[in-house]
This record gives C-alpha cells, sequence and structure tokens, in this order.
C-alpha cells in the first residue's frame, strides 16, 4: 500500500488586532499586538499551519514604508501578503465595554483576497488571554482535532508558570522599573502566550500599558 501524500503546511500571517474599548481609552491599545502575537503561538501549536513569524511581519512593513493600519486596504494586506510567502492572513477585532469583550477575527485567501473563515468569541474583559485561545481553536477544529482539544481545555498547572514564563516575566518587571513600558508589555505578552494562566503577567501588562498611555 502507498504511502499517504504529504500536504505541506499552509502558511500564515496574523496582523494586529483592531478595536478598542468602548468609551475609547489608550490603555487598552496594546491588546491589539497582543491578542496577534496569542493567535500566532496558540495556532502554531498545530502541525498543519506555518505561522509567519511576529517580526518578520515588522519587518517587511518597515522596508514597504506601512504601518499595521496600513492593512486594512485589501490591495496593500495581499501585497504584503504575498512578500511573505504566506497562503492566508488573519485580521481581527477586539471591543472591550465594561467588563464585557468580544473578538472577532477573518481568514483571508492571499491568492484570491476571498474570506476563507470567519470566527467570534465574547465574554469577560479579564479573561482575555482565554478568549484568545477559544478563537484560535475554533480556527483549528477544521484542521487539528487534538490541538483543539487541548486548546479549550487548557487549565492551571499545578506547579504555576514554567520557568520560560517566569523569565520573561522576570524581564519585564526590570524594564517596567526602568519605564520602557513598551518592551515591558512584549515580554509580559510573550509570557501569557506561554502561559495563558499567568496572572502577575496580566496585572503588570496592564500596569506597564496604564503607565505607557500616560506618557
Amino acid at each position: 500500500m502507498a504511502p499517504a501524500p504529504t500536504v505541506a503546511p499552509a502558511t500564515v500571517a496574523v496582523a494586529d488586532f483592531e478595536g478598542g474599548s468602548i468609551p475609547p481609552d489608550k490603555k487598552t491599545d496594546f491588546w491589539g499586538r497582543a491578542l496577534a502575537s496569542f493567535m500566532v503561538t496558540d495556532l502554531a501549536a498545530s502541525q498543519n499551519l506555518r505561522l509567519v513569524d511576529r517580526e518578520h511581519l515588522d519587518a517587511v512593513l518597515r522596508e514597504q514604508r506601512l504601518s499595521a493600519s496600513d492593512l486594512s486596504d485589501e490591495t496593500t494586506r495581499l501585497r504584503v501578503g504575498k512578500i511573505l510567502g504566506a497562503t492566508y492572513f488573519i485580521f481581527g477585532t477586539y471591543t472591550i465595554v465594561g467588563n464585557n469583550a468580544a473578538l472577532t477575527a477573518r481568514m483571508d485567501s492571499v491568492e484570491t483576497g476571498q474570506i476563507v473563515e470567519s470566527k467570534s468569541v465574547n465574554g469577560n474583559e479579564s479573561d482575555l488571554r482565554t478568549l484568545s485561545e477559544q478563537l484560535a481553536a475554533k480556527f483549528l477544529s477544521p484542521l487539528d482535532q487534538v490541538v483543539t482539544e487541548r486548546e479549550l481545555h487548557s487549565a492551571p498547572s499545578k506547579e504555576g508558570p514554567p520557568a520560560s514564563a517566569r523569565k520573561l516575566f522576570d524581564r519585564g518587571l526590570v524594564y517596567e522599573q526602568k519605564s520602557d513600558y513598551q518592551t515591558a508589555i512584549d515580554l509580559y505578552t510573550q509570557a501569557l502566550s506561554i502561559y495563558p494562566h499567568y496572572t502577575e503577567a496580566r496585572e503588570h501588562l496592564e500596569h506597564a500599558s496604564e503607565a505607557a498611555a500616560r506618557q
């Protein structure tokens, strides 16, 4: 019996999420980049997808003299997607109203520009990291049931955050104390990507964002 043909993983790029709180509050702006980072981490757990590195996307935008907001233009995002070698591009939005939050995301074909998939989740604002996991699981469900089940049923570890997440969190504290809030925000986001239930990282992420908004 001949072996089944190997299917190459689809390459996916994820843009920063757009949106914010109602009424507008600059201290929630960090979620746009954070949610995109979470989506990359969660989708990358599947062997059926290859995720474009965030630094690679940023580099291409700089080379093309574009900002993340320029990706709202269909022609621009398809051009950027082709430069990245992506098969699909994911664009998301987030809305925070009081203690409630809603996330939506759609996957566009870079080749045709057509919407391939569109998903949404909603819940408590304090659970945005968990909501992002649920959103990623919805995209993964047709592709990878094993990873989907793990995403949907993740639970806090009895041992707490792994060493890699703690190291990122500790580095974030150093930068926060130096008032380098943007670097601290990126490090806390990375820690949460590794360990979604990292309460301290979530709290300091919010503190650093509030401080950054005041600068």
